[in-house]
């Protein structure tokens, strides 16, 4: 009877250890409880981007003469986008019943490419006519400007976060080589405390 009451006991305190939240799992909840909001908004703001490249594109299709690849390259990152933004905000009610991870890179290795060729034959016709009459050079303004407007944005942002990241590395380094700097100057201090022993009159004292 002994055993079998410890036995409960010990069973017991396993499962309400197994029912007890680890602390690191709490934190993770809490903050993404925290950046869901966040999460959401920005989610929003790049679903209206993408749709409207979507729309814009395909109401510019054979109204760009000077490039007819400026229109594609919006319907296909305009699509292309939207998938991939729907998916990954779906992802954790998709992957039970299908390999979301191969979906996901198959759309964004699309979105990269397609975004290199689009930096290419925007630039290069950089700046069309936005007169029809214009003929071979003319290029619907909106398409066009969107797709500027979206690549240089890009490229802006881009550069912006590896400027700020290079001047955290910065800042880091210094506050690491000053506080280096000022343990060496305490330890030099305290070595500058320590009186000096002459340990040839020393041995001399003791000789006598």
């Amino acid at each position: 009877m002994a055993d079998s009451g410890t036995a409960q006991e010990a069973q017991a305190m396993t499962e309400s250890r197994e029912k007890k939240p680890i602390p690191t799992q709490d934190a993770i909840r809490k903050l993404k409880a925290k950046l869901l909001p966040g999460f959401k908004y920005t989610l929003l703001f790049s679903l209206i981007i993408y749709l409207a490249m979507l729309i814009i594109g395909i109401l510019a299709v054979k109204k760009c003469p000077v490039n007819e690849n400026i229109p594609l390259f919006l319907c296909i990152i305009g699509f292309v986008g939207l998938a991939s933004k729907l998916v990954t905000y779906l992802r954790d009610r998709i992957i039970p019943y299908f390999k979301i991870k191969y979906v996901e890179s198959a759309l964004y290795t699309t979105e990269l490419v397609f975004f290199i060729l689009g930096t290419y034959w925007v630039y290069k016709e950089y700046k069309p006519s936005f007169d029809p009459a214009d003929g071979a050079r003319y290029c619907q303004k909106t398409a066009y400007m969107y797709a500027f407007i979206y690549i240089t944005a890009f490229f802006v942002v881009t550069l912006g976060v590896i400027l700020l990241f290079v001047c955290l590395c910065c800042c880091a380094m210094c506050g690491v080589a000053c506080l280096n700097s000022l343990i060496d100057d305490k330890a030099d201090a305290n070595e500058s405390q320590v009186p000096y022993v002459d340990e040839e009159a020393k041995e001399t004292v003791g000789q006598k």
